[in-house]
């Protein structure tokens, strides 16, 4: 389950929301302080933080994470019709 650690008052976290939401993907909403974040996550990792089972992003690596989770999302959706398919060697479903 992917999970979303923030501060309250956070502009950069509104904006990570902001992206779940439009990508319609589910998460968890932690709001926590910068101590509970060090006692959590270390010193050196900072708020926010997505969690996503034993993966752990933050800083400069945001935008890329979320770049992956927008494409699964994508493929999900684009594959979970009630649609058959025809693939490469024009096998179908």
């Amino acid at each position: 389950m992917i999970k979303l650690f923030r501060q309250e008052n956070s502009a950069q976290a509104n904006a990570i929301e902001a992206e779940f939401q439009d990508m319609l993907l589910g998460y968890d909403r932690v709001v926590i302080d910068e101590n509970e974040s060090r006692h959590i996550f270390g010193a050196e990792t900072s708020l926010p933080v997505i969690t996503n089972n034993e993966k752990i992003v933050s800083g400069e690596e945001i935008p890329a994470y979320i770049e992956e989770l927008r494409t699964l999302m994508h493929d999900w959706q684009r594959f979970q019709g009630d649609s058959c398919y025809v693939d490469d060697k024009g096998e179908n479903c």
